[in-house]
């Protein structure tokens, strides 16, 4: 009986240490020290002991390589954690998301090729067509833009929610929504900007679940101040004073830069 114990706190031990190698490598990674990060990553993988850690260390090195835009490499690493932890809770994380960034890959993307004969003849064939663009283009003519954006900013809020993903799609939905007009004599408005009864009501229902979501977010004083403005450009003076005084109130005490302009602007609305 005791030496089962001692082997159980051994294991104990060795998992609390590759988790806070976990933790460490998250941390490099949000300091930009993505090197030693992944080298701590590739620690936990080839370490001796077996726990669900390994699974959480190549997520993470999925995720590095993929913030990296090493896409073909974010896509290898996550579907080896698939085939060799496919019961993970990492594993179902990425399971949905594989063939996405198979699309993002593309079939161009050469990886490690198995035959050094074929990779050979790509490359000649590359050298002589190296003039050409390496980027796709997407002609976006008469497409719904501000409906395609949310869809996809919808997917992140939906399945991470509270990440700091989420609070970023909630941040650029709101400004997706407030819309754009495109460069040129003949250029096409979206959002708020061509149709403002349709698109502020949902300017104002995100907001409020962005408030609700994230409270200490530090760009909802720059959205407040962004509806107030929608409201100034449509000359309703009521709305516009109520956000503004809304920017003052959430500012506290002190001063701050959305406070002032607020203040500065409450000075002169009407025109």
């Amino acid at each position: 009986m005791k030496k089962l114990s001692i082997v159980l706190l051994t294991l104990g031990m060795s998992t609390f240490a590759q988790s806070q190698s976990i933790e460490k490598a998250m941390m490099l990674s949000e300091q930009g020290l993505s090197e030693r990060a992944k080298s701590e990553l590739v620690d936990v993988i080839f370490s001796n002991k077996a726990n669900s850690n390994k699974s959480k260390a190549y997520y993470e090195l999925g995720n590095i390589a993929f913030r990296e835009n090493r896409t073909y490499v974010a896509l290898s690493t996550w579907t080896t954690l698939i085939e060799i932890y496919p019961q993970s809770v990492e594993a179902k994380l990425v399971k949905e998301k594989i063939v996405q960034l198979s699309e993002i890959v593309g079939e161009s993307s050469q990886g490690n090729l198995d035959n050094s004969i074929a990779s050979s003849y790509l490359k000649n064939a590359n050298f002589w067509s190296d003039d050409r663009s390496k980027k796709f283009t997407i002609d976006s003519s008469w497409l719904p833009k501000i409906d395609m954006a949310i869809k996809w900013y919808d997917k992140v809020i939906k399945e991470f929610p509270g990440s700091r993903a989420a609070k970023i799609a909630y941040d650029e939905k709101i400004t997706t929504l407030f819309g754009w007009k495109e460069i040129g004599k003949y250029g096409s408005s979206y959002g708020v900007r061509a149709d403002f009864e349709k698109y502020m009501p949902m300017v104002l229902s995100t907001f409020d679940e962005f408030e609700s979501k994230f409270p200490d977010a530090s760009s909802l004083q720059a959205q407040r101040y962004q509806i107030a403005q929608a409201y100034w450009s449509q000359k309703n003076w009521t709305l516009t004073k109520e956000w503004l005084n809304k920017i003052i109130t959430a500012a506290g005490e002190g001063d701050s830069f959305y406070k002032d302009t607020a203040i500065n602007r409450l000075n002169k609305v009407e025109y």
